[in-house]
Parts: structure tokens; sequence; C-alpha cells
């Protein structure tokens, strides 16, 4: 038959190219096809057979799968594994600071990508203080280095694991046996930012060794990071004020991983993974905020306004008025990030099928270890100042006799009690994975696949507070306490520095201990359990797989009632999901596939929102009628998608490909907040104080998470990639996305509710609907280069807290990577990200009157340069 039998000749030719592609080297085949017979392996090194070997891997799956060599990702100039992934076609990342950290696929949101290691789940969780409790990997952690290669499955199929809506990433980590007997890898490489004009150094090594027999071997690899990270920019926090900011943090990431391999005959394979990764993220956040003095109980007259006239019941939004005041803060933070993970994998194979057992378990700890905020102790203020904020953009005209470069506070002072603390998070999970495969002897069925998946999972996040020696001085003098000036805004602007590690050693030694707050204490105790059947067929011509998936999921939220330490509780709900699929490949022709595939997959809701604790808003405050408890619900159902694709790919010759896709996801249950007035019995359920005076009168509101309404997902992918002989060749691809919810979906935000407007916002969080990758390299015996530019059309953003919700502009990054084979051993490189230097702004984007709001249309929120990188390496492989 045409599609097995060519299926096996490519395989061999798959292995060979990747294998021989350098210490990298994996094999990216169907499990269920196996070759026995020894493969004359040509050694020929470079981007285009990595890149072959990966065309291939997509060619030959039932699914839809793209594939990165571990080789192409060191051609990449990429740090981490998510700045990879976004030159497959359908992927954007999205990232902050500097890096990507997570990623999404064909516009369905980071959310909704489930990341896992060798298959298996991969305990994470962040360092950023406003950082929530989520399932999605922070690709931050995890250095491309580490990595024997990705895969990335589009379409859904019975055997892997649930949770990925918009798509599941296998990241591979390398085994011995795989490898030669003694290969040696070692780099060294230091890298600029022009952000912060540091040189920072990186560097990796790796060594792995098998027996003559070469049926038990070991593998051990490092990296080490040191990062000093910058990051300048506007913000807006209105209608209170605006400012230049500055972001630098002091990064030291390292990473570990081992693996033991033990092959005692042709029918068993043992094999052990451990892999560490943590990072060190010391950080503070300066800022000179210049506060607006048009406020609503200010005088208006010279202000100008977004959105309405300044009058009536649509005033609009102040965009150019009067300064009042200054204001300087700096918060110092001490943040870490560990994740590892360990596994055992037991392979048996016989005659007609092949067992496979999995056990291990993954933990991380992070969030920040140590918070404090240092204000402005003098206030003075700006008559004569002006802010204009009409140009899409934020500037300052301030009055003659004020220097923002120059200007000293005298004194700062610390915040103390709430606003010194700890925000710790952990996550963990165990778990064990058995699966059989029939290799069956039909001219339909091939082969039938069926197996289990146990796991339970834990997340905390909880607070404390520094409790600290009676009498402490909390003003620290800084009149005399200059280190020179800081670099800030998006612009120009600079500000005075003062020695953070001197204010945090003063507030250090006032510690005496600390103390939990229980109404933060959220922790989530889960167990999944996952059992599928799949049948893998083929015929003349086609191939594919179909199956069904069946889940089921027993959670526990635990909180302490009214924050009280006696008063643990819990709060329980469980739920199941049957998740079919079906994939089906037809070879129109030898070199042309038709690929159609339908399938039901879920994503589990987020931690954050199933933590039920409550916490209260609103109380003892100066409005009567804002009283609210506001808790998670552990009941939510996850969010499930009926999804369906077909598409066109033509392999013109073994190294290009043309390909067209069309994919669609109707997707259930997104998240929306609920309110309801709390009755007495519920409010003394929740163990909350009672209400005095006015407040009494109106009582609580209950705002609760609960499952609405859902979402659509439509789109297009275009990929074209192609080796043209001459040493050229490059790599297109684009995705159109058209992702809109529900009206109802985020009918709470800035408190909306329900119907009040008909042309409510409804793009869903993360999603662009242009997004493209455009590549080419060259390359012969001695050198290699590659420029690519990646771009995506703007996007919303959605955090909980300050920062809101709003629409990033359309970003792009230009990128180069070269590579000089100084002899068959030694290679210097060099990488350059973002040579254009783009920035990241993003504006509000409410469709509806927004009075005195940021979030209006069209209001610039915040701007924030992005660093230019460069990367100078030297690597040496044995």
């Amino acid at each position: 038959m045409l599609a097995k039998n060519f299926k096996k000749s490519l395989l061999a030719v798959n292995i060979g190219l990747v294998m021989s592609a350098g210490f990298t080297g994996a094999a990216y085949a169907a499990d269920e096809t196996k070759v026995q017979e020894d493969v004359e392996v040509i050694e020929v090194r470079g981007i285009r057979r990595s890149l072959e070997a990966s065309l291939n891997t997509k060619r030959f799956a039932n699914s839809v799968v793209d594939a990165v060599t571990a080789e192409d990702i060191g051609k990449f100039p990429d740090k981490n594994v998510a700045e990879s992934l976004k030159r497959i076609p359908g992927i954007t990342v999205q990232g902050q600071f500097g890096e990507a950290d997570a990623v999404s696929i064909r516009g369905a949101g980071a959310d909704f990508t489930k990341t896992t290691l060798n298959g298996q789940n991969v305990a994470s969780t962040g360092w950023f203080v406003l950082e929530p409790a989520k399932r999605s990997f922070n690709y931050t952690l995890l250095p491309s280095e580490l990595v024997g290669g990705l895969e990335v499955y589009k379409s859904s199929q019975a055997d892997l694991i649930e949770g990925g809506i918009g798509g599941t990433v296998i990241v591979n980590t390398r085994t011995p046996l795989d490898l030669d007997q003694h290969t040696v890898y070692g780099s060294i490489e230091a890298q600029y930012s022009d952000d912060s004009g540091e040189t920072d150094p990186q560097f990796s090594g790796l060594y792995s060794w098998k027996n003559e027999d070469e049926n038990f071997g070991f593998l051990v690899s490092a990296v080490s990071q040191e990062r000093n990270l910058q990051r300048q920019g506007n913000e807006a926090f209105w209608q209170w004020g605006a400012g230049p900011v500055g972001f630098e943090q002091d990064r030291k990431r390292t990473a570990f991983s081992t693996a033991l391999e033990y092959q005692p005959n042709d029918q068993l394979n043992i094999v052990v993974n451990y892999i560490d990764m943590q990072m060190e993220a010391d950080n503070t956040n300066y800022a000179l905020w210049l506060t607006q003095a048009d406020t609503t109980w200010g005088d208006q007259s010279e202000t100008t306004w977004l959105g309405g006239n300044g009058t009536g019941d649509n005033p609009g939004v102040q965009v150019a008025g009067p300064l009042n005041i200054a204001f300087y803060q700096m918060r110092p933070r001490e943040a870490t990030m560990k994740s590892d993970f360990v596994d055992i994998n037991l392979e048996y194979t016989g005659d007609t099928y092949k067992m496979k057992f999995v056990a291990g378990k993954t933990t991380s700890s992070g969030g920040t270890d140590f918070e404090m905020v240092m204000d402005d102790g003098l206030n003075p203020t700006l008559a004569g100042g002006t802010y204009d904020f009409t140009g899409g953009g934020q500037s300052w005209n301030l009055p003659a006799d004020f220097d923002m470069s120059e200007y000293n506070p005298g004194t700062l002072v610390m915040g103390t009690g709430t606003n010194f603390n700890a925000t710790p998070k952990t996550d963990e999970e165990s778990f064990a994975q058995f699966d059989i495969e029939f290799m069956l002897d039909n001219d339909f069925i091939t082969s039938v696949k069926t197996g289990v998946r146990w796991a339970d999972h834990e997340a905390t996040s909880r607070r404390f507070e520094f409790t600290q020696v009676d009498g402490f001085d909390n003003v620290y003098d800084v009149s005399n306490a200059s280190t020179g000036t800081y670099d800030v805004g998006a612009g120009s602007y600079q500000i005075q520095r003062f020695d953070v590690d001197a204010m945090k050693k003063w507030a250090k030694a006032s510690i005496t201990g600390k103390t939990e707050d229980y109404g933060a204490y959220s922790h989530i105790e889960e167990t999944n359990i996952g059992a599928y059947i799949m049948a893998n067929y083929s015929g003349e011509k086609y191939r594919g797989n179909f199956g069904v998936r069946y889940v089921t999921t027993d959670a526990k939220s635990i909180y302490y009632k009214g924050a009280d330490v006696n008063a643990r509780t819990s709060e329980d709900a469980d739920y199941n999901e049957f998740l079919p699929s079906v994939n089906f490949a037809y070879d129109i022709s030898d070199d042309m596939i038709w690929r159609v595939n339908a399938a039901r997959t879920m994503t589990r809701p987020q931690y954050n929102d199933m933590y039920f604790n409550p916490s209260l808003m609103g109380v003892s405050d100066d409005l009567p009628n804002n009283q609210r408890i506001i808790v998670g619900n552990p009941a939510l159902k996850p969010f499930t998608a009926n999804q369906f694709e077909t598409g066109i790919e033509w392999y013109f010759n073994e190294s290009s490909l043309l390909a067209a896709t069309v994919f669609y996801k109707d997707v259930s249950n997104f998240i929306v907040i609920g309110r309801r007035d709390a009755t007495a019995e519920e409010a003394a359920a929740f163990g909350v104080p009672e209400l005095t005076g006015d407040e009494k009168d109106f009582g609580y509101q209950i705002e609760e998470n609960s499952n609405g309404p859902g979402g659509e997902v439509l789109g297009l992918e275009l990929q074209y990639q192609q080796d043209f002989g001459n040493g050229f060749g490059t790599l297109i691809n684009y995705t159109y996305t058209d992702a809109k919810a529900d009206y109802a979906t985020y009918k709470n935000e800035e408190g909306v509710e329900v119907g009040v407007f008909d042309d409510w916002n409804v793009e869903l969080t993360d999603s662009s609907d242009h997004a493209f990758n455009v590549s080419g390299y060259y390359e012969n015996e001695l050198f290699y280069a590659r420029l690519s530019y990646n771009y995506r059309s703007e996007y919303m953003m959605r955090e909980a807290g300050s920062y809101g919700n709003r629409l990033h502009e359309g970003f792009g990054s230009l990128d180069l990577s070269a590579v000089y084979h100084v002899t068959d051993n030694v290679d210097v490189k060099l990488d350059v990200v973002n040579i254009l230097g783009e920035s990241s702004e993003q504006f509000g984007n409410h469709q509806r009157p927004m009075p005195y709001s940021g979030f209006t249309d069209g209001f610039p929120l915040y701007e924030y340069e992005q660093a230019t990188r460069y990367n100078l390496g030297l690597s040496v492989r044995f």
C-alpha cells in the first residue's frame, strides 16, 4: 500500500537526517512504525536537513502535527522554547518582560495551550507578583538547549493528554542511546541588551555516554544564564495619574537534566529522566507619577476630552490638561521560580504488541518572596505643568522649576503591614500512565491502542505579611543617597536612582517574623483520571486514527472561613467528559495529501478561578453600596470545544511544502462573573463581618465565577517552505483567525451588565486576526544565515487587577541568526533579536462610553520600549 510503504521508507531517511544533524538529533516518526533494518547514514549537518526532518514529521503523521528539531532550535535566535515555536504557522507568543513566556495556538489563547514534557504535565508557577495561578506552562523557565525536539498537535487524538483546546505542545528530551558513544557539546555566549547596556554570560554543556554493547548509557546537560533586563515605558492609572516608569531585573536562570537508559534486550527499554529548572529574579519597579489636576473633584476648564465633551452623563476621558503633583515610587521585590520533573519510562515490545508504563512527579515553587514599597515623602506641586495624550502616546510639559532627572524627594516612606509581604505559590503533580498497543494483521485496522492515566494535582497561593520591631521608623532618608539617574519612560526620560540593596537590607533588619493572611489562602486539590481507546487504520492511499477519551475530575478548594485559622473548610466538585476524535489523511498523489480531522476537546478552568476562599471589597470605605463577597468556584465546568479542520498539503520535493488548512472551533463554558444579593444566612456561612452604618442598609453582594456562553474560532492557515537547491531557502506562513465570543462572555468588564450595549468588545483574549512569519536562509559548507520577521496583529489582553483589559497593538520582530563553521567541530554564532527595536503599545478598548476611565477606546494606557539583543557565542561539538 502506498501510504504504508512510503511512510516506512521516508521514516528511515528522517531518522538518518535527524541523527546526523549533530548531538541534538531526535527521531520523530509515528510510534507504530519501527524500522528494524540498519540504515546507512551520511552525516550532513545544517538547517536544511533539520527542516527536512521536521517536514517529514508533518507529512507522515496521522494528525495535524508540526515539529521543530533540536538542530532547528539551535539555528534560531531563541533563548527559550516559546520563541522557537513562534515560527510555526498558527502559533503566536506573548511576553511582557523581554522574552516570550506564553504560547497561543490558532487564536485560542495561551490558557488553552497544553504543554507537556515527554507527554506528561510539567508543574509551573510564575515569578511576577500579579501573575495568577494557572495551568499553562511558563516558558521563561525552559531554555531551548535542553530540548531534543518539539511537536505541536493542532488536531487532537485520543492518546494525547486532555487540556489543549488550542493544541498540544510536546517537549521531548534526549536519551543517551540515540547519541554517539562519547558525545560532548559545550558553548559559551555573551548577550548584550541595548536597554540595560549590560553584557551577560551564558554557558551550556552536554555529555552523553553509552557502553560498547550500546544497551546502557547516561546523559547530562546543563545551562546557566544571566541577564540584566530593563524595561522602560509609560503607564496610566486614570483618572488618578500617569508617568514614566522603569523596570529592572537581575535574572539568573539555571537548568540541569540527566537521563539514564538501559536496554537489556530488543524488547525492553528503560529510561529515567530528571530535569531541574530554576530562576532567581530580583526586580525593582521605578516610577515618577505625575497626577492630573482635572479630576472629577478638580478644575476641568482646561481639559481636552476623548469620547465625550466633558459634560453630561458622558463627559468622556481626559486626554490633555493640567498637572497636580509629582509622586516618586520604588517597589523592590525578590522572586524565585523553580520546577523539577522526574519520571521513569518502561517500554516492552512483543511480537504483536507494545506496552509502555510511565510514573513520575513534578513540583514547582515560585512567586514573590519579598516585596516592599517606597513612596514619595515630599509630593511637590506642578503648577503650570500639563500633560498631553492626544497623539496616541503620553507626554508631559513640566514647569520650569521642576527637573525630572534631578528631583530628589528627600525621604521615602516605606509601606508596612499589608504593603510589606511575601506571596509564594506552589504547584505539584504525581502521575502514572499505562498504555498498550496491539498490532493487527488486518486490511483496515492496523493497531488498537488503549490506556489509562492517573494524576493527583495540588496548587496553592498564599500571602504572608512581615512583622517588624516595635517602634520601627518607616521613613528612609535619601537626600544624599542618589546613585545617579535611571532611564524611564517611552522616550528620553530619567529620574534619580537610589541604592536598592541598602533599602532592602534596612527593611529586612526590621523583620521579626511573618503572619499569614488566611483570607488570602488558596488551595486546590484535584484528581484526574483519563482512559482511552484508539484505532489506527490504513488502506490504499489513506490512513488515520479514531478513538475516544473519557476523563473524570474531582476537585476540592480549601480555604479558611472568615480568615479564621481554626476554621479550615473546603468546597468539593466533580465532572466528567467524553472526548471523541477522528483523523483522516488521503494521498491524492505521491506528493499531495488531503486531511480531515474532527474532535471534541477540553481545557480545565484555571486555578485562580477555582479558588473558593471568600474575599471582601468595599467594606468600611466611602461608598455605602459596593460591599462585595468575592468567591471562586471549584464546580466550574471545563471549557469544551467541538472542532473541525480540513487541508491540502503538497510536498513538491523532499524539502518543500505548500499547504492550506481551514479550521473551526466552537468553544463552550467561558467563565463569567455573576452578582447577586447575599442573604443573611450566606453572609454568616462565609464568616464575613457584620456591616454597620449606611453599609448595613445595603448589605453584601456575592460576586461569583460561573460558566456562561462560549465563542467561535474560524481560521485559515497557509504554509510555504522551499529549498531552492543553491543554498538558499525560505519559510513563509500566514494565519487568519476570526475569534469571537458571545457578548455576554465579558459582560462584567468594568462592571457592565448584559444587554446594556450591543456593540460590546467580543474579541477573544490573546487572539490576533493576522499572524505571519517570513524567513529566508542561505547555507553552504562554511556559513549559515537566516533572517526572519514574525508579526501578529492587535490582540486583547485581559488581566485581573489594576492593569485591566486592554488592546495590544500589532507587534513584529525582525531577527537574525548566523553561524560560521570554523572547523567540523567548532562554530561561531551571532544572533540579533528585535533588530528594529519595535515597542509594545497598549490602548483602552471598551466599545462604550467610559467616563473618566483610561480603558475608554483609544486611550494610550501603556507603552514599553523593547530591547534589541545581540548574542555572540562559540560552541564545540565532538
